[in-house]
């Protein structure tokens, strides 16, 4: 059940979920929130349990422009509430209840001036600021260096270290082996693209083995599988053109023409001496998912060379895979030694060491210490969360109701991956808090705008497929969104135009539309 969000009444104290559409008034309710926090405010049933100072409420965003937004839009409510107090009177829709449920405006003026004068102070950081703090605060807690330095581009080491491997792993390599690893990457730096993305962050988990032996020993396996396909096409090769003709595979596929002409293909091939890992295209006509696909009615031809086919197709076989998965273990391993050696700490690295050592703190010092520093945690953007800040946080604070999570985010963009969001992430998130609040009201768009945008994910039965865990919640126009039109020269304009491509035009090119 999802709840519309008041924010005289939100609950200031365990894990809530905030769903906020753009322009419904997020960084509002934040700021809102905040007050309440710092004045005490609520009853019995909603108010965090004592009132907070600005360094005690722990606000955490994506980006340093968000971060300095966020720290003047809160100093900003702060002044205006503090005013209000101090005169008595006020028309916000969030300050105005708080004057008339504060008997005392002397003593919240006070608080107020106190809070914002403490403004320099407040816990409004980066994703990465936050971690940073933790570990070097509470470098005893959480097993981290006192003198590390903070890097924000290790592009150069990583070049270094992805070269290194190349020198010692493909260099010794004799020239048809050398020519093998050429065709997958030409360079260093192609190899560099493929593992970079994977040398920094969470551990892995590869669906790949990694090569186990030298790269000699792998080729020879994989030519030795290769042979064995081609041995067991050529001991039966006789029989496949009777089978399939005899079969009910469609024969205006498999044709009187094109079935002998592929069967010479795949001969050919088998009776070659493997020196490669390339194969014919035509040998993906016998494999038997194709024969049975094939095969609208009657029986298809089956064989177990067929199925040995299948088997090869569907796990190639390649120096790739294991090669790439060897490299990412072994270049991830000497990039984290190379920095401990520097001292560097990268963003990547930030994340994972807090999460290493909230992890190995059996007496849950570290994360108890952030508790106390940080009663209440509002993480704003939470689309943008991937598993390990999530991890982090849901540790930290999810079964300790006294504390306050609160997660402010739009679902409907964490479907696109934005700043390493993870869609799943959300959901996961979205299941274990069973609180969950939402903005009703679009503050920003014409009215025709929303009416136009709810209609279009109203429309489909799921508009986000996982309908379940994500579900559309339309919201309403402002009071005025009727007076916000668009014109052009006097005409006023539709809210959404649809443009039709003909079917058989070719679409533009990224960039040019408009």
């Amino acid at each position: 059940m999802v709840t519309p969000l008041n924010a005289m009444t939100f609950p200031l104290h365990g894990a809530r979920l905030i769903e906020a559409s753009a322009g419904t008034g997020k960084t509002f309710t934040i700021a809102g929130l905040y007050l309440r926090l710092l004045l005490g405010h609520g009853t019995s049933e909603t108010k965090h349990q004592v009132p907070l100072t600005v360094d005690q409420i722990l606000v955490v965003t994506f980006t340093e422009a968000a971060t300095a937004e966020l720290r003047d839009r809160i100093r900003a409510r702060i002044h205006d509430a503090r005013l209000a107090f101090a005169r008595g009177k006020s028309s916000d829709p969030v300050i105005e209840p708080l004057l008339d449920e504060f008997s005392d405006h002397k003593q919240a003026a006070e608080i107020l001036l106190q809070a914002e004068r403490q403004m320099d102070e407040a816990a409004v950081y980066t994703i990465h600021g936050f971690c940073q703090r933790m570990l070097t605060q509470n470098a005893f807690e959480s097993g981290s260096r006192f003198n590390n330095e903070f890097v924000t581009d290790e592009s150069h080491l990583k070049a270094q270290i992805v070269a290194d491997y190349w020198r010692r792993n493909f260099y010794p390599l004799p020239l048809n082996l050398a020519g093998e690893v050429r065709r997958i990457w030409n360079a260093p730096s192609d190899l560099l693209r493929d593992v970079t993305n994977y040398l920094t962050g969470a551990p892995l988990s590869l669906s790949v083995a990694a090569m186990s032996g030298s790269l000699a020993d792998l080729h020879q396996q994989n030519l030795k599988r290769i042979d064995e396909l081609k041995l067991l096409w050529r001991e039966n090769q006789d029989d496949f053109f009777a089978l399939i003709s005899d079969s009910d595979v469609n024969k205006r596929s498999y044709t009187k023409k094109s079935l002998p002409t592929w069967l010479e293909a795949v001969n050919v091939w088998a009776a070659t001496e493997t020196t490669g890992y390339d194969y014919p295209d035509k040998l993906e006509k016998f494999a038997q998912n194709t024969l049975v696909e094939k095969t609208l009615k009657g029986t298809a031809p089956q064989h177990l060379v067929f199925e040995a086919i299948d088997a090869f197709l569907a796990a190639p076989i390649s120096l790739k895979a294991p090669i790439l998965a060897h490299a990412i273990e072994h270049c991830r391993e000497m990039l984290a030694k190379a920095k401990q050696q520097k001292q560097w700490l990268s963003f990547d690295d930030l994340l994972t060491n807090l999460s290493a050592a909230i992890d190995g703190d059996e007496s849950e010092l570290l994360a108890e210490r952030i508790r106390t520093l940080y009663p209440v945690a509002m993480i704003d953007e939470f689309q943008d969360t991937d598993p390990l800040q999530y991890s982090i946080f849901s540790r930290i604070y999810l079964n300790n109701p006294e504390c306050g999570l609160f997660m402010i985010g739009d679902p409907k963009q964490a479907i696109y991956g934005f700043r390493g969001a993870d869609i799943f992430t959300y959901i996961k998130a979205r299941n274990q808090v069973s609180s969950h609040f939402t903005l009703g009201t679009n503050w920003r768009s014409s009215a025709d705008m929303v009416s136009a945008v709810n209609q279009i994910f109203e429309l489909p039965s799921s508009p986000f497929i996982y309908d379940k865990d994500i579900p559309f919640l339309p919201v309403d126009s402002s009071p005025n969104a009727d007076k916000r039109v668009w014109t052009i020269g006097g005409q006023k304009q539709p809210a959404l135009t649809y443009w039709l491509q003909d079917a058989d035009e070719k679409p533009l090119p990224k960039g040019e539309y408009l």
